[in-house]
């Protein structure tokens, strides 16, 4: 008679747990996700039309998490940045096919905004990467803090020079409407508060044009530092400068890491940059992506930091994965 009185007991245990596991349980909240539409991602430029380190970097990201989490990516975009109406026009056409969800890297500010809202009236959530828009729908931005980094890169380039009324710095910039340009050069600003800035340049996202600019900038024997604000831009500032012989003269901070800035750094033309963590911002997009379609709520921020870096840190351990990433392409 017990073992039939321990039996009942058990099957009403086992029978309550039953329920009240039916009752919590909430769709979209499943340790898997199967979707049957893609994820698709829109940078500013494929690796096609315009290479940089930097994207194919993040795009090293978004293939880990994908594979990670199970899901299909599709990677598209414009052949270059500059081409902002080839990207509306490919974020439109992206619209009509349903995809599960968009992550955006905006190549304008402004321009993306109206798209983006399309986008949310029909349904479909926005993810925001790197570049941010105009607007309150997307639903999360995965980015570096660029107003922070613009800090470090200021910072660092009155660190290096002496303070002298006589004294300017220059600030290079890659694209006048993009999130990254605006908010990198308000903290380059603002932690050069004070000093003589006598203009910022715009090159187009082109390193040719950032060289013929630093060439005019070399003209002002007042200018004594340049910012240079991305990879591309970067590259054509410490190319005019290695080739005029003005390390000793022109201190230059720039930003991110491609293997070429990593070498004129290590030579001496650029003297600082401030690096991004693209490996990270390309998989907490597709992460977050996940998260959010499976019902869970996400930051509506996620900074992915960045570091200043410099001949005398560059080597040291816990830069190593940063600055030398694995190229999985």
């Amino acid at each position: 008679m017990k073992y039939l009185i321990f039996f009942i007991g058990s099957l009403a245990v086992a029978l309550m747990l039953f329920l009240i596991l039916t009752f919590s349980f909430e769709p979209g909240k499943t340790d898997e996700l199967h979707l049957d539409k893609p994820i698709v991602v829109i940078v500013k430029a494929t690796m096609a039309g315009q290479p940089m380190n930097f994207w194919s970097v993040v795009q090293q990201g978004i293939n880990e998490a994908a594979r990670e989490f199970g899901v299909e990516v599709i990677i598209t975009g414009a052949d270059h940045e500059t081409q902002i109406d080839r990207q509306v026009n490919i974020f439109n056409r992206v619209i009509s096919e349903d995809p599960a969800l968009i992550i955006l890297a905006a190549s304008d500010y402004y321009l993306l905004a109206e798209p983006v809202k399309v986008a949310a009236g029909k349904g479909i959530p926005i993810i925001t990467v790197d570049s941010g828009v105009n607007s309150n729908y997307p639903v999360s931005f995965i980015a570096t803090n660029n107003v922070e980094a613009g800090n470090k890169a200021g910072n660092e380039i009155a660190r290096l020079l002496p303070e002298h009324p006589n004294h300017s710095i220059a600030i290079v910039s890659h694209y006048r409407e993009t999130a990254t340009a605006i908010e990198r050069e308000a903290g380059v600003r603002q932690a050069l508060d004070g000093w003589n800035i006598t203009g910022t340049w715009f090159c187009e996202n082109d390193e040719k044009i950032a060289y013929e600019n630093t060439m005019e900038i070399l003209k002002d024997p007042s200018i004594k530092g340049i910012v240079a604000l991305n990879e591309i831009v970067t590259l054509g500032v410490a190319k005019a400068i290695e080739e005029t012989d003005s390390a000793d003269r022109i201190r230059v901070v720039g930003f991110d890491n491609a293997p070429e800035e990593l070498a004129y750094l290590e030579r001496g033309v650029l003297k600082a940059t401030v690096v991004q963590r693209p490996y990270n911002m390309g998989y907490m997009s597709v992460r977050t992506a996940v998260e959010y379609l499976k019902g869970s709520e996400v930051e509506p921020f996620i900074d992915t930091g960045s570091v200043l870096i410099t001949a005398e840190n560059m080597f040291k351990r816990e830069y190593q994965e940063l600055l030398f990433p694995v190229n999985e392409n």
